[in-house]
């Protein structure tokens, strides 16, 4: 059984070996990982240790820097989980690092599980042109499969996803291959609560100048947003902790091509590891999300 030292290290060593960009990181994920894609990792042995909390605050990072998320575990309470099953939790997918590692090289026909049923993405037009071909109606293959004919007029149009069970009928009886190869999908926007007062003061002012943006929790930064660009932001009392977490938040902005600053309620301080740094009164001058931009590329080195 590995152990999550471990299963880091063994994700870690695939994607160095498929030439990403890798950062490991303390928080809600434990890897950020980018080659023509930027993916956010969160690794557990077992996925039921996975919490609400970590849960939304990967989805609102990787929705606003436009990362896939992905949790990769070998287990729930209940038992080992499948190679080439695609599960869910919170609405992040849950792969194995077999699993994960034949994403990597896009060599994955995952089966999606989903409230207790196994479906495959497939080509749809592929499989209406082969029946069109083979000179099957609607109903005869239906039949010769074990559906009802409605049900794979939904599966011809798009409208449902097949189970593997039928997938593999299909490909038997039309004698091609349906499967497509998985494909990430980038998660729809999730925005958090505040978790205590500065945090949620700053997202509004950053919302007041029109940049959208989220609260997260459990990270070395406590905003993500984006206009026009995205950003990262992290937030103090005092510098202590900003110098503390300074070379994190930079090297994170780095690999998501991302603008970052600071924000401190009381600090004498302009800029930390080349990162401007705002005093929070200082915020309500600001009028625009241009001119926010504007001084970040002026002040950062």
């Amino acid at each position: 059984m590995l152990n999550r030292t471990i299963l880091i290290d063994r994700l870690v060593n695939n994607l160095l070996r498929h030439e990403y960009e890798v950062f490991l990181s303390r928080g809600c994920f434990d890897i950020a990982a980018k080659r023509e894609k930027l993916m956010l990792i969160k690794s557990l042995t077992n996925v039921d240790g996975l919490n609400s909390q970590h849960a939304q605050s990967i989805r609102a990072i990787s929705y606003f820097v436009s990362a896939h998320p992905f949790v990769v575990s070998m287990r729930t309470n209940h038992g080992f989980l499948r190679d080439e099953i695609i599960y869910n939790r919170f609405d992040i997918p849950v792969v194995t690092p077999r699993t994960f590692e034949n994403i990597i090289e896009e060599d994955s026909y995952g089966v999606l599980a989903a409230k207790g049923r196994h479906t495959v993405e497939i080509d749809s037009d592929a499989l209406r042109e082969r029946r069109y071909k083979m000179k099957f109606t609607l109903e005869e293959l239906a039949k010769l499969v074990g559906i009802s004919k409605k049900a794979l007029y939904e599966i011809e149009n798009k409208r449902t996803n097949p189970t593997e069970k039928t997938v593999k009928k299909l490909e038997r009886r039309l004698n091609i291959k349906l499967r497509e190869a998985y494909e990430p999908q980038l998660p729809e926007k999730t925005v958090m609560e505040p978790k205590e007062p500065l945090q949620g003061r700053v997202s509004k002012e950053l919302d007041r100048i029109g940049v959208e943006n989220s609260p997260v929790h459990c990270m070395p930064f406590d905003i993500v947003g984006k206009e026009e660009f995205s950003l990262i932001t992290g937030l103090s009392a005092n510098t202590k902790k900003i110098k503390y977490v300074a070379s994190s938040v930079k090297k994170l902005s780095n690999i998501f091509g991302a603008s970052a600053f600071f924000v401190s309620k009381h600090t004498r301080v302009r800029t930390v590891e080349g990162l401007p740094v705002f005093r929070e009164d200082e915020l309500p001058e600001l009028e625009s999300a241009k001119e926010l931009k504007k001084i970040i590329a002026e002040t950062s080195d």
